[in-house]
């Protein structure tokens, strides 16, 4: 064994010696709700843990399959009346993983040499569009029923025809905007939601606000550390530290809460310390619009409905200002269980198609029954997947991105941006 080596190790021995293992976890987990498998949920996972950490048990790939088939929505950490910190747990057992049993060849291929390298990964990606033209699939609107990918029948939309990253290489900005933010972009908005980009940059500049979109940016990494691969988490960390850092910009945003906590909460685990000064200058756009700009709107005599994307409320508790941007653009209408999981969670639908699709029942029926026209989210993983259910169960609900719905109705004239420029500080995120 050689788990001693592993990063972060001491801290999850105390995280684990903090759990009462009172099981309030149990109401909450998606995952343990649909199989109730007390392996599947955090306090069977602790257990695991201190099993692990005391010699006990060793890794199997069976016991591979209870750690990856955590969705890391971090609901039972915002639930826990002892606040223990699963995702220091979760993480070394992934990191054990990795360095005990190994990640598996393909992924240690896309992970450590194609994601880092964006040209490449670009290459592999207009190849798989070019191809997917050619693969015979029902449709439904844009999406198409592909059952040579994503291991299962998923209802996918297409690549992107220009990525958002080539697109706004050299765009320009305001003439005299008011601050310089970087754009986060991250792979699914890159390559598959080129349209909610559009419409973040169309929102900021708008508001006087240069955009600048860095060409050489990588993914943020959570799909490497949802493996366990620290490797390819630190080789993508370091490149994007190194392309933000070299702009000088006032703030950074993102519209995708898993990257937002990634570059936000994880970054800082992998980079250290000298991440700090880059840290807090992230923010979610949502938190960004209601910090830094004033804006009026024309409203949409429509009703939409708010799915919380789980790394956005129970990762960073960012709850009431998406919200309060969605009010001004259009009536509100809150679904049942609005914080429950869509069943999403990149990886995880992946490895665990039937599972994410049971988990993703629940939001779609509280979806079909608020009788919403559109689905609002903050989330382009959320988005996908609430694509393919809707698709599934043929629900006619057009689902967008929080900032596409505020382009459709943001003013031109009477607006008063308050974004200046000003030491950024954290805002509510952690």
């Amino acid at each position: 064994m050689v788990f001693d080596t592993v990063m972060g190790i001491e801290e999850a021995k105390k995280e684990v010696l903090k759990c009462a293992r009172c099981g309030k976890c149990r109401s909450v987990c998606p995952v343990f709700l649909e199989t109730g498998d007390e392996t599947r949920v955090a306090r069977g996972r602790i257990s695991l843990a201190e099993a692990i950490f005391q010699g006990e048990i060793f890794y199997t790939p069976e016991l591979r399959d209870y750690i990856y088939s955590c969705k890391k929505c971090l609901r039972c950490q915002a639930i826990c009346p002892s606040e223990v910190n699963f995702s220091e747990i979760i993480d070394a057992l992934l990191e054990g993983i990795e360095k005990n049993m190994g990640i598996p060849r393909l992924a240690r291929l896309i992970l450590r040499h194609l994601l880092p390298r964006r040209r490449l990964f670009d290459l592999t990606l207009s190849i798989a569009s070019f191809g997917q033209r050619f693969i015979p699939g029902e449709r439904r609107g844009t999406l198409r029923h592909l059952p040579l990918f994503f291991m299962g029948n998923r209802w996918l939309p297409p690549l992107a025809g220009q990525t958002v990253l080539n697109k706004y290489s050299h765009a320009k900005g305001p003439a005299n905007p008011k601050m310089r933010v970087g754009f986060f972009v991250g792979c699914l908005t890159n390559y598959v939601y080129p349209d909610m980009a559009d419409s973040l940059i169309n929102v900021l500049n708008k508001l006087d606000i240069e955009v600048i979109v860095p060409s050489q940016q990588v993914c943020c990494g959570i799909p490497a550390r949802s493996l366990g691969d620290s490797t390819a988490a630190r080789k993508l960390a370091e490149k994007n530290r190194e392309v933000f850092e070299a702009e000088h910009l006032d703030a950074i945003v993102s519209g995708c809460g898993t990257c937002t906590l990634t570059i936000k909460r994880d970054y800082l685990k992998i980079l250290g310390e000298s991440w700090r000064p880059m840290h807090d200058k992230i923010y979610d756009i949502n938190v960004f619009l209601e910090k830094f700009t004033r804006y009026d709107t024309t409203p949409l005599d429509s009703t939409v409905t708010y799915h919380d994307p789980c790394h956005l409320r129970w990762g960073q508790g960012i709850v009431e200002e998406p919200r309060k941007v969605i009010g001004r653009c259009a009536t509100l209408k809150e679904m049942a269980s609005p914080e429950r999981c869509c069943g999403g969670g990149g990886i995880f639908s992946l490895i665990y198609r039937d599972l994410s699709m049971k988990i993703g029942e629940h939001k779609i029926r509280s979806i079909e029954r608020s009788g919403a026209e559109k689905v609002v989210t903050s989330c382009p993983g959320c988005m996908l997947q609430l694509s393919d259910l809707a698709a599934a169960k043929n629900l006619s609900v057009e689902i967008l991105h929080v900032v596409e719905l505020l382009d459709r109705t943001l003013k031109e004239n009477g607006k008063a941006a308050t974004a200046v420029k000003q030491k950024t500080g954290a805002g509510n995120q952690p």
